[in-house]
């Protein structure tokens, strides 16, 4: 493994400190640590030295959970959540806009695409995705018949002002180099567009509990970690207006996915991980515990933050 060191993303300092070293733990790999610091100057989170990008989809194998699709016919619990999930994405968009030329950044399987375009029945959108993984691209393409670019969004080379809506759900914390990104998406998005971005809340209150456990650090394939000022300080530097701030989603599944992190940490393997967690999947567990995760969430404590902003 080959690492490269690099500079603060967001004011090119190099005056950091190092927080600590973390594992794969979604994939269970312990073989490799990955070092994480605040930068001195203005606070990022990055992970350095980090993983080549020529060399990174080494970590999003076929069996990466975020490429497995969503089945509309899964009628358990977690099946409804997933769909639900996908709804509540679109609502976020709806808020603001409900027709016109959709760009979705990291779109995976095509599974937001399709919750959009309701299955190919909801012809006020021209859809658009950008994914790097070859594998999730050709499942979106195949099987749900989208136009999907696999390349970066910088190799996409869309026209200026090309689109009304732009969203990157869990992906800007992957990106090399968001501030560049950000940039691009100025220039292809329409004046007055929308950008929806979802980002993992360093705020959160599951960061707190889980700390090193916390699902939003995933190394080696979150390089950045943002908290919402150093979030809204990004978006404002590249010709962005903050319409909204938001931590009503997903709190629920993805502390569970930090509590599986705990336990692969603590080597709780088998039996003991596999039992706990189906019990707090089960319905039982979601419906009591869902007004205390509700009061989380609109507290800004919740586990993802979703922010969406106008381009100036």
């Amino acid at each position: 493994m080959i690492l490269e060191k690099v500079s603060c993303n967001f004011c090119n300092s190099q005056n950091h400190y190092q927080l600590f070293q973390l594992t794969d733990l979604l994939m269970g790999d312990f073989s490799e640590t990955f070092s994480y610091v605040r930068c001195h100057d203005c606070g990022l989170i990055f992970q350095n030295p980090r993983i080549r990008i020529e060399d990174i989809l080494k970590y999003y194998p076929e069996n990466y959970d975020s490429y497995q699709e969503v089945n509309r016919n899964d009628s358990t619990l977690l099946g409804k959540i997933l769909r639900y999930g996908l709804r509540k994405r679109k609502n976020f968009v709806y808020e603001y806009c409900k027709s016109g030329r959709l760009l979705d950044v990291g779109c995976s399987t095509g599974d937001f695409l399709d919750e959009i375009s309701d299955n190919g029945k909801n012809h006020q959108w021209e859809l658009f995705g950008i994914e790097i993984s070859e594998y999730a691209a050709n499942i979106a393409r195949k099987k749900k018949r989208l136009n999907i670019f696999n390349s970066t969004l910088e190799e996409a080379n869309f026209p200026d002002e090309y689109f009304d809506v732009i969203t990157l759900w869990d992906v800007l914390e992957h990106l090399y180099d968001p501030y560049s990104s950000l940039l691009e998406i100025n220039r292809i998005l329409k004046h007055g567009g929308i950008l929806v971005i979802r980002v993992p809340n360093y705020d959160s209150l599951d960061r707190l509990i889980f700390k090193s456990s916390w699902a939003g650090w995933d190394a080696p394939r979150h390089l950045y970690v943002f908290n919402k000022k150093i979030l809204r300080a990004y978006l404002e530097k590249t010709g962005f207006s903050i319409a909204s701030l938001k931590t009503n989603i997903g709190s629920y599944t993805t502390f569970l996915l930090s509590l599986r992190f705990f336990l692969t940490k603590k080597k709780k393997f088998g039996t003991v991980q596999s039992n706990l967690l189906s019990t707090l999947y089960s319905p039982f567990f979601r419906i009591t515990t869902a007004p205390l995760f509700y009061v989380i969430s609109m507290s800004g404590l919740g586990s993802l933050m979703v922010i969406t902003s106008i381009k100036n």
